[in-house]
């Protein structure tokens, strides 16, 4: 089968199966049984939490800067202040406290007070495999409730009027952009051109719809390279060219699928039954 006929199946199973699972749930799985409470606060005017784990990496890696450069001085500056932010963070989420290691950081202190720097290093890889195990636990639920914006709470304008992301893009986007390949396929010119005036301006409306979570202009998936890709499709339906037109409308659904590599896992994550 043709790689780019592939893609354009593809694009439109995912954004069909992408509808049809999102409008049948309703329930965040953070709301559900995800993060922990006590994390709110830290998220209320910023993200306190996270600049206070770079904090804390910061302090961490400047041990080790320090060690290779032969500083022991300053190494041991940083432990210090590496080990009260380690103390501080390990409050800041109580139901957390069980990713932290005080013994490991006491080790990793003591080498160092002995010059045992092998011994401060193995210290340093039992407290960074702990802070690797929080990460790979609770981070993708993290950047997903605090920095992921939810496709259920954003609308399109349609031919009805505004609608729900989903319900949109069912029912108006991917109808007009698969019309134009079925009316291709169908030797339709009229109705390929119907298809594509249709999938042209819900694009146009979708891609306005991206400033309900993007604060800068798209600079992919929605971008001008797009749009012009969406110009001579149409230039070509005009123009009996209806072969050629097919050929950009794969390239236009390669585009899409990129799009929905990044935008469709962190969504399915936010829905329960994840």
């Amino acid at each position: 089968m043709d790689k780019k006929l592939v893609i354009a199946i593809i694009f439109s199973l995912l954004l069909a199966s992408t509808v049809l699972w999102m409008a049948s749930v309703g329930t965040n799985k953070s709301e559900k049984d995800g993060l922990p409470k006590s994390l709110d606060q830290h998220y209320e005017d910023g993200p306190i939490y996270l600049y206070e784990m770079y904090e804390l990496g910061e302090s961490m890696v400047g041990i080790t800067v320090n060690i290779q450069q032969n500083d022991i001085t300053n190494a041991t500056r940083f432990f210090d202040v590496f080990a009260q932010e380690y103390d501080d963070s390990s409050l800041m989420v109580p139901e957390w406290r069980g990713y932290y290691k005080p013994n490991d950081v006491r080790k990793m202190g003591d080498a160092l007070d002995a010059g045992n720097i092998p011994g401060v290093f193995a210290a340093m890889g039992e407290v960074g495999e702990t802070c690797t195990r929080c990460h790979v636990d609770t981070m993708s639920d993290v950047y997903n409730k605090y920095y992921w914006s939810d496709f259920r709470n954003v609308e399109i304008d349609t031919p009805e009027g505004p609608k729900p992301w989903v319900e949109a893009k069912m029912k108006y986007l991917l109808t007009g952009f698969d019309g134009i390949g079925i009316n291709i396929k169908q030797g339709n010119q009229s109705n390929a051109e119907h298809s594509f005036n249709l999938f042209k301006s819900m694009f146009d409306n979708m891609a306005d719809a991206c400033g309900s979570c993007h604060d800068s202009e798209p600079r992919y998936y929605v971008s001008k390279d797009i749009q012009t890709l969406i110009t001579h499709i149409g230039s070509n339906i005009t123009e009996g060219n209806l072969t050629n037109a097919e050929g950009i409308r794969h390239d236009i659904g390669d585009s899409c699928h990129k799009c929905h590599i990044i935008h469709i896992p962190p969504q399915y994550a936010k829905l329960d039954g994840k």
